[in-house]
């Protein structure tokens, strides 16, 4: 499975060198992660996916959708926009959640 570092690197116009001042981490060490040489500490996940506004879990590459940690959205549209990611992934219709929403109902 392969990380992100580097597709979230390029898209925010940043060198090795250049991620590396940002972050406190050597150039060379980063590559290292991109590339799968070596591993990073939680530590260093979670502040490279602080950095770029990630989960860590994205940034590694083990899921397709970023969902953020804290659940914050600048704005409405932006939280449906996550969801209808998230139940186009999971192949969850709108009748899936009304059927499911009324079961609860009728279970209270």
């Amino acid at each position: 499975m392969k990380n992100r570092i580097k597709e979230l690197r390029e898209k925010n116009n940043l060198t090795l060198k250049g991620l590396g001042k940002k972050v406190g981490l050597a150039d060379n060490t980063l590559s290292q992660y991109e590339t799968g040489k070596r591993h990073p500490k939680f530590e260093i996940w979670q502040k490279l996916a602080d950095f770029f506004g990630v989960s860590v879990p994205y940034l590694q590459g083990y899921v397709e959708i970023n969902i953020p940690n804290d659940l914050k959205f600048d704005s409405k549209q932006d939280a449906i926009d996550c969801i209808e990611k998230i139940m186009k992934a999971l192949d969850i219709s709108k009748e899936d959640l009304r059927t499911e929403h009324e079961n609860e109902f009728k279970k209270s």
